[in-house]
């Protein structure tokens, strides 16, 4: 058998490398339902494409889409979320309580197994939740307020003591922070675990069976797997990385791909050509936005923030970059889906906060109540898959006459490196005066995109606040909106928030954009909202 062995890079070269792609890159044999192997055997296979690949199997670099179409069906977290995003559901926690205000205890499920035929322990649960914030990876701002984990081994109890009261922790152990490991596993691989030349070992319907670094990786069913893997449809994954989404779509329409998610707009049209192909979608958490760095100069001026706010249509990004799946965004970043809690009263907020639209004599007058009369010039950080929007932002800010916008393209893998700073200048300074990215909340209550952005506790070294804004007032609020349970409540200290963040204008939002799939017709998938945690190949079916 064939394997598609090397990375599609050059478009260029695109007719040719598709063209010799469907005949002889990919393993043909055994996809589709009851398809024969090369033992003979009867198993499904789903061939999923995607033009990135993780940069580990590791839950501490779960950071990018690739991670959640491979690594995450290898692991279980403590819940899950329901389908509609809304609630959470028993997982590797089979129930749990609320004790008091800063108290839950989550009863763990026994009899557990890794994919290498060992025991889970509540050892191995305590060790993956504490290496979380004492490695200090990127989900740890979702553990900020908790004081401590403890653990009882005679009644399989995890009690969760927090800081202080905080109503958003109930969806915080569906999240891959609370992504359970094997202890001795990940001590003795140490930074080789989760590798391509390493081991990875998790609890999950499926796990690693091979990784062809850049090419390919392959993932079967875990037979450990408590949840019976006899209720899998799926045997096999084979998830290839193709880099140009062009040939990419290609190999979709020449029916080498079974299943692509977040194709974006200059290909869709392609994937809507496909004969036997279903194009699905569902409102996501996604965000896109532009983050300035109120830091250093010239950001930390707000009339410079401003200045560029107005510079921008965020109407034709949408159209342009966002496409058919995508709508235009309020200037504070957060999804329609998000806004479940009284949407009457939300948009009214946001249509009287959202003043920024492109308007050049709005930018002079801006510049006139800066530091910057007679304007500026600044860095944005972008990278290949947004070198596109970029360029376009750049237009519109270039226009005003004023405003230099400098491009500086860094790789897709250290873009996160960037903006929650891990990587600075000597001095400590991010390098960007302004970054052009996305963000998926991590829950559908707003606090899941509001608290992420804005927070002051986030604004720090792995804090996802790539603002590096404060403001000890709508801190404040966002604390009330934790400690009550009240949804009126709520809804003011949320709106009177949201009014602080689009006055300030740390972060500009453009659109928010729905997960999109094209699925082989030979499978069936109801997509969830909350598709960055709840993505799972033992959701996909085989066609009736």
């Amino acid at each position: 058998m064939k394997k598609f062995s090397r990375k599609i890079a050059a478009a260029a070269a695109l007719a040719i490398t598709v063209s010799s792609c469907m005949t002889g890159c990919f393993n043909n044999t055994g996809s589709g339902s009851g398809s024969g192997s090369s033992g003979g055997n009867s198993e499904t296979v789903l061939r999923v494409g995607y033009t990135q690949e993780p940069s580990s199997f590791d839950p501490a670099d779960f950071t990018i889409v690739a991670a959640t179409l491979t690594g995450y069906d290898c692991y279980d977290t403590l819940l899950n979320f329901s389908h509609d995003g809304t609630k959470v559901e028993p997982a590797l926690a089979e129930s749990w309580e609320q004790v008091d205000d800063t108290t839950y205890t989550y009863k763990i499920r026994q009899g557990v197994k890794f994919s290498d035929g060992n025991e889970m322990t509540m050892d191995d649960v305590l060790y993956s939740l504490n290496r979380v914030t004492e490695d200090n990876y990127y989900m740890s701002y979702l553990f900020a307020n908790v004081d401590s984990f403890e653990a009882d081994n005679d009644t399989w109890t995890l009690t969760v003591h927090l800081k202080q009261p905080d109503s958003s922790w109930q969806y915080v152990p569906a999240t891959s922070a609370c992504t359970i490991v094997e202890k001795s596993v990940t001590e003795e691989q140490g930074d080789k675990y989760g590798t391509a030349d390493g081991k990875t070992v998790g609890t999950g319907p499926y796990k690693l069976s091979s990784w062809s670094s850049g090419s390919e990786i392959v993932l079967e069913k875990n037979e450990n797997w408590w949840g019976d893997p006899d209720t899998l449809d799926i045997d096999k994954v084979e998830y290839y990385v193709i880099e140009d989404e062009s040939a990419l779509a290609l190999a979709a329409k020449g029916g080498q791909i079974d299943f692509v998610e977040g194709m974006s707009n200059s290909v869709m049209s392609v994937y809507q050509s496909c004969q036997n192909f279903n194009i699905l979608s569902c409102e996501g958490t996604t965000s896109n936005y532009i983050a300035f760095n109120t830091a250093s100069k010239p950001f930390d001026d707000e009339w410079a923030r401003k200045a560029v706010a107005y510079c921008i249509d965020r109407s034709q990004i949408t159209t342009t970059i966002g496409g058919d799946y995508a709508k235009q965004s309020a200037v504070v970043p957060m999804s329609e889906s998000m806004m479940y809690m009284d949407k009457d009263k939300w948009d009214s907020t946001i249509a009287e906060s959202d003043v920024y639209t492109q308007d050049y004599d709005k930018v002079k007058e801006c510049l006139a109540k800066s530091k910057y009369p007679d304007g500026f010039e600044f860095d944005f950080y972008t990278t290949s898959q947004t070198q596109k929007q970029a360029e376009l932002l750049k237009s519109m800010v270039d226009a005003s006459g004023a405003i230099t916008m400098n491009l500086v393209e860094v790789p897709d893998s250290d873009i996160f490196s960037y903006m929650f700073g891990y990587k600075t200048k000597d001095n400590g300074e991010r390098y960007y005066n302004a970054v052009g990215t996305y963000m998926m909340s991590d829950f559908l209550d707003p606090m899941g995109m509001l608290k992420t952005l804005y927070a002051g506790s986030n604004a720090c070294e792995g804090g996802t606040n790539e603002t590096l804004w404060t403001s000890t007032e709508a801190d404040g609020l966002l604390d009330k909106v934790a400690q009550t349970t009240d949804d009126a409540e709520k809804m003011g200290y949320y709106t009177d928030a949201y009014k602080i963040f689009a006055d300030e204008c740390p972060y500009l939002g453009l659109y928010t954009s729905s997960d999109v799939y094209a699925v082989s017709d030979k499978f069936t998938y109801d997509p969830s909202p909350m598709f960055w945690y709840n993505f799972s190949y033992a959701d996909v079916h085989v066609a009736k």
